[in-house]
């Protein structure tokens, strides 16, 4: 039978109760909850010693909790805990993402010295995963969107508030590797749309309104044109970016990516490199760093005229630019926690682009100058796919 050593206050952190002393004088005197101070105390004393109402009249000491101590960044980095893959040898999936998450997300478009940003609330919530390995989930939108802190405040953005939020809730369907590859509710969203269509009307009238309604019309013949509006959505693109994916040894893969640019314009194409953190953060979340250069046949002069750019004079000239992200994972479900991506062209007007994607759980309020430290040089961002 195992030895079991008697039981003594001096192998705990105590309190010697003093004359007059009661239960809640200590609890204040110490800023501890009396509850706590009781509770801590019970776990640990013989039977004869527990704490009630009060302390009782024999009870000389009553036990305390340790002092908790603030580790600094540095400390916390030198204790990193591994991470463990749970869908075998370095694969990470979304088998385990049976989630219901409500995100703050912020888009900042940046040409030359000119900045807009877009702010909105989205949530994500799990509805399936099919036989042949493709998962469903709901993306929703809340609330109003707020172009540069502000509120729809014209006949335009109104329209385009409205129109887009005729999509939600989008039923959207991820392959095996986290990527959205199509939206499977398009008969419900087309009957949302002619309801919004009909209200629209009510209050905007003319040439100019049936034009703008014209363009959603174009976009919702059908479940195909329904996708290709959407491949130009940040949202999208970002959150389902195809790194549920199974690694190499490295941790790191070599791949082609892209980011949607303006509306009417070609994807941005990137090679980066897809790099996954063998040890969480000291915030314990899995971390995914995703870096890489401009790979492109469109010259500069290409890129201003798709952009709308003034062309000082035609060039075959390939620009430079970069795309940089952090996924920060739940290291259970493998769902983001907070996602930074940053894209930039380097054009006469330079362009820079960046989502920044926070779970509003974390309290944490969406700033317009994302954390750039994240990046080893700055960043920024850029358009949603709905605006006129």
């Amino acid at each position: 039978m195992p030895y079991i050593p008697e039981f003594t206050y001096e192998d705990h952190l105590t309190y010697k109760i003093k004359k007059n002393d009661t239960l809640i004088s200590v609890a204040k005197q110490l800023v501890i909850r009396p509850d706590d101070l009781r509770s801590y105390h019970n776990k640990f004393c013989p039977l004869q010693d527990l704490i009630e109402a009060d302390f009782p009249n024999h009870l000389r000491y009553v036990i305390l909790a340790p002092e908790k101590i603030e580790l600094s960044d540095e400390e916390k980095e030198k204790i990193r805990k591994k991470a463990i893959f749970n869908d075998g040898a370095f694969g990470i999936s979304l088998n385990q993402a049976q989630t219901n998450i409500s995100y703050g997300v912020l888009y900042t478009i940046e040409s030359g010295a000119t900045v807009n940003t877009i702010k909105q609330q989205v949530n994500v919530k799990w509805k399936a995963k099919s036989e042949n390995g493709y998962y469903f989930f709901e993306v929703n939108r809340i609330g109003s969107v707020y172009i540069n802190d502000t509120a729809a405040d014209s006949m335009v953005q109104d329209i385009a508030e409205k129109a887009s939020a005729a999509l939600y809730p989008l039923l959207v369907v991820v392959d095996e590797n986290g990527k959205w590859v199509y939206i499977n509710n398009f008969n419900e969203i087309e009957t949302r749309w002619q309801k919004v269509k009909k209200e629209i009307r009510k209050y905007y009238k003319g040439d100019q309104v049936e034009k703008y309604l014209a363009i959603y019309d174009r976009n919702l013949e059908d479940d195909d044109t329904l996708y290709l509006s959407l491949s130009k959505d940040w949202f999208l693109n970002a959150f389902f970016n195809g790194i549920h994916v199974q690694y190499s040894s490295s941790l790191s893969i070599e791949k082609e990516t892209s980011f949607p640019s303006m509306a009417k314009s070609e994807n941005i194409n990137y090679n980066v490199q897809q790099k996954l953190d063998a040890y969480l953060d000291i915030d314990d979340f899995l971390v995914i760093d995703i870096n890489g250069k401009l790979h492109d046949d469109r010259t500069k002069t290409d890129f201003e005229h798709d952009l709308s750019l003034p062309i000082k004079e035609y060039s075959e000239e390939k620009p430079e630019g970069n795309y940089r992200a952090k996924y920060f994972l739940n290291p259970q479900n493998y769902m983001p926690e907070s996602i930074f991506i940053s894209c930039d062209l380097k054009l006469d007007t330079p362009q820079n682009y960046t989502v920044t994607i926070s779970n509003l759980d974390d309290k944490k309020e969406i700033s317009a100058s994302p954390r750039q430290e994240l990046f080893i040089e700055e960043t920024k961002p850029q358009k949603k796919w709905w605006q006129l």
